[in-house]
């Protein structure tokens, strides 16, 4: 074999290798590893926890873009023939049973979907007996087969996006909005660092180990008497 050969069989030899090990480690990078709850947690969980995560879809991070926050969705905790089961919403597209709007799965499921540990469970400390009349109402929207608000509207009721969901039934429970609010251009973000003031929420569990790592919330404080629809 001359030298020009030679130089020719390696330089594929090469090109191969080396494409071969970035598709790899392409594959090796998106995996997604469903992460899972340490059994003890389901002992301390309650009616009307709160459960959010970030998602693993292009929609989960198309929002978090926009919010500049870690999590995506967020659902409540019920008790339903005695397991613990998550009742949030999700587009037909999103979801696996191809259900538009409110639904109800075991938490086991919920959890699978968070994406890189991003997964917090914590408690509404804000009235008495908050938990229970949350569930409550939770349930009243599943039972209505609520549908998912594609337009993405605070303003509306009968349809309801997944932080909408939340953000409806404690504002039915307490009379009036608990929640972040920011506003960007003519739409309003409800923002999930509402769940880490300790003010309203006691931590029940989390998968990052460090408080450090958990999240800094911010105060956005838009008043619901500030609250406009634009057209």
């Amino acid at each position: 074999m001359n030298s020009r050969k030679l130089l020719y069989f390696l330089l594929v030899l090469f090109t191969f290798s080396c494409g071969k090990d970035t598709d790899d480690d392409a594959s090796k990078k998106y995996v997604h590893v469903p992460p899972e709850l340490p059994k003890d947690i389901y002992s301390k969980l309650q009616p009307g926890d709160c459960i959010i995560r970030k998602g693993n879809g292009p929609l989960s991070y198309h929002l978090m873009n926009t919010t500049k926050e870690d999590y995506s969705h967020c659902g409540v905790i019920v008790e339903d023939n005695d397991e613990w089961k998550v009742i949030h919403t999700l587009g037909g597209t999103a979801s696996e049973d191809d259900i538009d709007g409110v639904q109800m799965c075991s938490v086991d499921e919920f959890v699978t979907h968070a994406a890189d540990s991003m997964l917090f469970i914590c408690r509404p400390v804000f009235m008495d007996s908050a938990g229970v009349k949350i569930a409550e109402r939770a349930k009243f929207y599943f039972e209505e087969h609520t549908p998912f608000d594609h337009s993405f509207s605070l303003f509306s009721t009968d349809k309801l996006y997944c932080s909408e969901l939340l953000f409806v039934i404690f504002r039915d429970v307490y009379g009036k909005n608990l929640f972040d609010i920011k506003k960007k251009h003519k739409s309003y973000m409800l923002m999930f660092s509402t769940f880490f003031d300790e003010r309203r929420f006691e931590p029940v569990y989390h998968l990052k180990p460090n408080k450090e790592d958990w999240y800094v919330p911010h105060d956005y404080s838009i008043k619901e008497e500030n609250l406009k629809e634009e057209e």
